[in-house]
């Protein structure tokens, strides 16, 4: 059995911020006179400005500007599982610190500060000439954080007026279904995309056990157990089987990608009969694709089937001279060996080769 190394994952979902819908109505306490209120539709918050001599410019994304330079703005990013707010700062401070310090120390923050109500950072940034301070407030959403984020130049006496009319007003509205669903499904693709399959599977097997009927999310989380590898696949097989069963809903390149993921899985499980169902479909789909058909030349050898292990694993040989040598040590086909024609096989062959 052949595990190719590098798969592409498509998953769509889009987030421009025109598509968001609009948030729920939470009833919220009544503004202070003058205060502005502030209406994220992206993030699903808001929250107060304090009234004051300068006016705010305020975007639809829930970003504001005031005249002597305070900006307030909010963001939001992934976590693995259900957090804290203090969660979401503990893993910012790590990130941020390490980031910034790695890429300039003149850039690093300092003269830190921290507080638990509501769990907040503070530090200055930037040159020494134009220091910046940055207040930032934690909230979370399931296990998505909230972060608002107050800045302005070192010294500003309103800014922690902003700061804290913001921060004590901040409310984390729930997201409507649909939007919930993409947010789970950007985080658990960007997970995969950064390299953090466990933390993948994690947020896309959350998304699949509130919506079973769901097969992006099925899918997601079978590509991320794959990614993790041997350990992770009798976890990620269940997921794998639903998303092969909803082929309406799978673009031909996801479902390729899943035959592929569930047959090195099955074989590898010793569930060769079935590997060698889905990988039936594969060679089928993609004849082209090496690894596939060495995939199926070795369930085919595991059922007792010499004939057809040889004819695919010769078309495997053909496209990638390479699997000769990996069929030469591979357990799958020792029941081929000593055969003359298997033995004639597996000897080096140039790419593209056929004996």
């Amino acid at each position: 059995m052949k595990k190719w190394l590098s798969f592409a994952l498509c998953l769509a979902a889009c987030t421009h911020a025109k598509s968001a819908p609009p948030a729920p109505v939470v009833e919220s306490r009544p503004a202070p006179l003058g205060s502005v209120a502030v209406q994220d539709a992206i993030h699903g918050v808001r929250y107060l400005l304090p009234p004051g001599e300068d006016t705010w410019q305020v975007t639809r994304e829930g970003d504001a500007r005031s005249a002597s330079g305070v900006e307030a703005e909010v963001s939001s990013f992934p976590l693995a599982k259900p957090a804290t707010a203090a969660d979401c700062r503990d893993h910012a401070r790590t990130r941020l610190t390490a980031h910034k310090e790695a890429a300039a120390a003149a850039d690093a923050p300092r003269d830190q500060s921290t507080a638990e109500a509501p769990a907040s950072w503070s530090f200055t940034s930037g040159v020494a000439t134009a220091p910046v301070r940055n207040r930032w407030a934690f909230f979370a959403r399931g296990a998505d954080c909230l972060v608002l984020h107050v800045m302005s130049p070192a010294g500003d006496a309103s800014a922690e007026q902003t700061f804290t009319s913001a921060a004590h007003s901040f409310e984390v509205l729930p997201l409507p279904p649909d939007r919930q669903r993409e947010v789970d499904l950007l985080a658990g693709t960007g997970f995969l995309e950064r390299r953090d399959a466990a933390s993948a599977l994690d947020r896309f097997e959350a998304l699949a056990q509130r919506e079973p009927d769901l097969p992006k999310a099925h899918f997601g989380a079978l590509m991320a157990g794959f990614e993790l590898g041997p350990k992770a696949y009798a976890r990620a097989l269940p997921h794998g089987a639903i998303a092969l069963r909803s082929e309406r809903e799978l673009t031909g390149e996801q479902r390729q990608l899943a035959l592929r993921a569930v047959g090195v899985m099955r074989l590898a499980q010793n569930q060769v009969r079935e590997a060698a169902e889905t990988l039936a479909e594969l060679v089928v789909r993609a004849p082209d694709l090496a690894e596939g058909q060495y995939n199926y030349a070795c369930a085919l050898a595991r059922l007792g089937d010499a004939q057809g292990a040889i004819d695919h694993l010769k078309r495997a040989v053909a496209l990638d001279g390479e699997l000769a040598g990996n069929a030469r040590d591979d357990d799958d086909f020792k029941s081929l060996r000593g055969q003359r024609n298997f033995d004639d096989l597996v000897k080096t062959l140039p790419a593209g080769a056929v004996k």
